[in-house]
């Protein structure tokens, strides 16, 4: 009976491990934009199988532009260790970045990254880890697909 508390708290951490051990797992952790001014979704289980998915983790936030520097260098040092990635960059700003860190379908990562500039001059900012067994180029589809209805 023991055995199994103890198994479960070693179990717990692996989730958050896997945000930890890239370079922007400090913003979803809030160290670099207050968890105050984030709006945070996480999803596992059920819910998100039917798209391949274990593990959905977003955060949205706005930031001023040095802010979005930290978040988007953050961004690309990540690209930079990505398997497959895809980016945009418009004017010198990093607008989009979707990437898998893994070759395998089975418990690959992704992270995704979008940003728009406000009409004050703040930016927009939505970064998301999933983790799940499907690929890079499904989920682009699934996007797609999505954005067209």
């Amino acid at each position: 009976m023991k055995k199994i508390p103890i198994l479960l708290l070693l179990l717990l951490p692996l989730c958050a491990w896997s945000q930890d051990r890239l370079k922007t797992g400090p913003v979803f952790e809030g160290s670099v934009v207050s968890k105050e001014r984030m709006i945070e979704t996480l999803v596992k289980g059920g819910s998100i199988r039917e798209y391949g998915l274990s593990v959905f983790r977003s955060v949205r936030f706005d930031v001023d532009e040095p802010e979005f520097q930290t978040v988007s260098s953050l961004v690309l040092d990540d690209a930079a260790t990505a398997l497959n990635k895809e980016t945009e960059i418009d004017r010198g700003k990093l607008r989009y970045a979707l990437m898998s860190f893994s070759p395998a379908k089975r418990d690959a990562e992704f992270l995704c990254f979008q940003s728009r500039t406000n009409d004050d001059g703040s930016c927009s900012v939505i970064l998301v880890y999933m983790q799940g067994n499907t690929t890079l180029a499904d989920l682009m589809k699934m996007f797609k697909k999505n954005t067209k209805q």
